[in-house]
């Protein structure tokens, strides 16, 4: 998988900016990264068109390209510097056009709500526990998903990881052949404790 990563930093190097060549490398390295643990991706659900913001639970690298492979190229990740600034990672981080938050910027939510807006008619996707958690359920939610959506009125949408530990479990660098499943839950509306009931939704879908 480290091998597929690192020979995509470098074709998207090599290739024009969301050009055709660019955009087809992207959807090949997806499967062949997903391919080389083993995995097959199954969605359950529908993730709608208009969609703004997807709110996954988070447990390894391999989320995300989980999700590109099911959601297509239109999708801009919100991950943490120190993570996504590291080589090869950062290159496609930088090509693609993810986002990253600096946490020791005070002004880091001012500068994320300003990223999120540019990204307008792409998927944003953020892992609202901040962290990757392999502790077999969805950890607690930090404050900046709830804020995002609140703030630039997005339509969001609650989306499940399943099972990705069974088949790559980052911390002991193991693989196991078989299917992710990807679970849609319908779009959220704003009302008092909405985040706070996805999160109590997303656990219930988590261990069924």
């Amino acid at each position: 998988m480290y091998v597929a990563i690192a020979a995509q930093s470098v074709a998207l190097s090599l290739s024009k900016r969301h050009g055709i060549r660019f955009n087809r490398l992207r959807r090949i390295f997806t499967g062949l990264i997903i391919r080389s643990v083993g995995a097959q991706v199954k969605l359950i659900g529908t993730i709608d068109a208009d969609t703004d913001i997807l709110i996954v639970n988070h447990q390894s690298m391999l989320d995300i390209f989980s999700l590109e492979e099911v959601v297509g190229n239109d999708t801009r990740f919100i991950g943490r510097t120190g993570i996504m600034d590291k080589w090869p990672v950062s290159r496609i981080v930088d090509r693609v056009g993810h986002i990253t938050v600096d946490q020791k910027d005070r002004r880091a939510i001012i500068t994320l709500l300003k990223d999120v807006k540019i990204c307008q008619g792409k998927k944003v996707i953020i892992f609202p526990e901040g962290t990757r958690s392999q502790s077999g359920k969805i950890e607690p939610f930090e404050a900046g998903a709830k804020l995002l959506v609140e703030k630039l009125k997005l339509k969001a949408q609650p989306v499940v990881i399943k099972n990705i530990l069974d088949v790559y479990n980052e911390s002991n660098k193991s693989a196991t052949s078989g299917t992710i499943e990807i679970e849609a839950l319908p779009a959220i509306t704003i009302t008092d404790g909405w985040y706070e009931n996805i999160h109590q939704q997303m656990n219930k879908v988590f261990n069924q």
